[in-house]
């Protein structure tokens, strides 16, 4: 499976920390956009939050990238701080 290069990575998840988080069947995910796609980022359960593929006007991308442990608890403070729903 094809990973999302690290800078454009730690791109997307800043970009998650302002984004709204919804829960759905698999957890908590958010829809951000970074540059001309829509990134999908799920953090859910107990697995690192990740990266889950994009989109844009060339179509979908499917891919699985990692945040790192910093950029995962960053994340998920950020998701207790709104009460996500």
């Amino acid at each position: 499976m094809d990973q999302l290069d690290q800078a454009t990575a730690d791109k997307v998840f800043e970009a998650a920390r302002t984004a709204t988080f919804r829960r759905n069947n698999l957890g908590l995910r958010a829809e951000v956009t970074v540059g001309s796609y829509t990134y999908l980022v799920e953090a859910g359960g107990s697995f690192l939050a990740c990266i889950d593929g994009r989109y844009g006007y060339g179509g979908d991308e499917h891919f699985y990238t990692n945040a790192t442990p910093e950029q995962d608890a960053a994340l998920r403070q950020t998701i207790a701080d709104q009460g996500a729903k």
